[in-house]
């Protein structure tokens, strides 16, 4: 599973957009999202189920942009 997340200058912290099955359609959104406006930045990460002691799910991030 792939997660998106979309931080702005104006944002706290970035927020997930959304969560896709396929790399491909995730970079596709978050591209997308980044056209719509200049100021946008992404981050995708992949999860694979599993978590660490303290019951947090376990990311890798794929790709920044």
């Amino acid at each position: 599973m792939y997660q998106v997340y979309i931080d702005k200058p104006s944002y706290f912290e970035p927020d997930m957009a959304g969560e896709f099955k396929d790399l491909d359609k995730a970079v596709e959104f978050a591209e997308k999202e980044k056209s719509y406006d200049s100021e946008v930045t992404y981050t995708i990460e992949e999860t694979c189920g599993t978590f660490n002691s303290y019951g947090e799910q376990l990311r890798h991030v794929v790709k920044r942009g």
